[in-house]
């Protein structure tokens, strides 16, 4: 649900278009169509939201375009970042799903895409994170993890659930064996259900979305918590709560702050100004739609909207951390290393 103060800053962002400008925009658009890329692979909930938008958000851009998913997976979300920076159409004919991990990796090593030149259109949704193992993992607390080896699953780098757990280990003595590579958090899923991996980090409502029978038969043990509160976690651990001084505080802020971006879409840098505030109203009426909200609650996907502006804010707040912290965080991932490889 949409609290007053939410749809009274939703309703203040809805750009303003000139007659003149709409028709041009509405030209452009009619007999087109419009490409939604997913950065991750089919099978959860980054899919799903994407999905829900693309089937949306057509309906509120002038001239009614024709509008399509493209999956394009790799690296945890890399890949995709990277085509739409570069290869993409700035057209205005394509728009992307940020896996919001790999929002700050250019922080971390050499990238081939930089979010401060994106032109963001807003999120659906920021969600909190968390850990999990299978049920039959005996080693289901953060301290028992300190003393035995524990599998998780991720996908590559750039994400949060490869980041999160690396910085667990080097920073609280956790033991986690990180298998990465999995396309996304379908294929993640599945290889716990088949035993390939005990668990993984993830969004709580990621694990509530796309298998809402884990959360109903109590199949998953959560260890910790990050990023915005999950109601159903209370009695969870916060990860910041286990940082031992300021230092270390500082550098799971430079997680934290990918969460604050949540799951957000933009368009490459160069799109006409007048397509980016045609998309971006029609993003802003998209979030408030009825069909739109009861879609998502068919699925079991939250929706807590931020703005334009609340994108570009929480990337400037990463883009401001102190260098140092960025330089630790990289080292601690092994981000360093590969510079120095090359």
């Amino acid at each position: 649900m949409l609290t007053k103060t939410a749809l009274a800053a939703l309703a203040a962002c809805v750009i303003a278009v000139t007659p003149a400008a709409a028709d041009e925009v509405a030209d452009f658009y009619k007999g087109k169509t419009v490409t939604v890329v997913v950065p991750v692979s089919p099978g959860g909930t980054f899919h799903l939201y994407a999905q829900l938008v693309e089937q949306h958000i057509g309906k509120y851009i002038p001239g009614n375009p024709t509008t399509v998913l493209q999956n394009r997976p790799g690296a945890g979300g890399v890949t995709a970042n990277a085509y739409m920076m570069h290869v993409a159409p700035k057209d205005g004919t394509m728009f992307a799903e940020i896996n919001p991990g790999t929002m700050t990796l250019p922080l971390l090593r050499s990238a081939k895409y930089d979010p401060r030149k994106f032109e963001w259109l807003g999120s659906v949704a920021v969600r909190g994170y968390c850990g999990a193992v299978w049920h039959t993992v005996a080693a289901d607390t953060v301290e028992k993890m300190k003393k035995t080896v524990v599998v998780l699953g991720a996908t590559g780098q750039g994400s949060q659930n490869f980041q999160i757990p690396t910085l667990m280990n080097h920073l609280l003595g956790t033991r986690f064996k990180i298998v990465s590579g999995y396309k996304g958090g379908g294929e993640i899923n599945l290889a716990i259900e088949n035993g390939e991996v005990q668990g993984r980090a993830n969004f709580y409502e990621g694990f509530a979305g796309a298998k809402p029978h884990w959360i109903r038969d109590k199949k998953l043990k959560f260890f910790f918590t990050l990023g915005p509160d999950i109601p159903e976690l209370r009695d969870v651990p916060s990860l910041r709560s286990m940082m031992k001084n300021e230092e270390e505080k500082s550098m799971l802020s430079l997680i934290d702050t990918t969460l604050q971006l949540g799951q957000a879409f933009f368009l490459p840098p160069g799109t006409p100004k007048a397509r980016v505030d045609a998309l971006t109203g029609a993003f802003v009426k998209m979030v408030k739609d009825k069909q739109f909200l009861a879609d998502a609650a068919k699925r079991k996907l939250m929706i807590e909207p931020r703005t334009r502006a609340e994108n570009q804010a929480a990337v400037a707040e990463a883009y401001a951390l102190p260098p140092q912290v960025a330089k630790k965080v990289a080292s601690i991932l092994g981000f360093d290393k590969r510079r120095k490889k090359k």
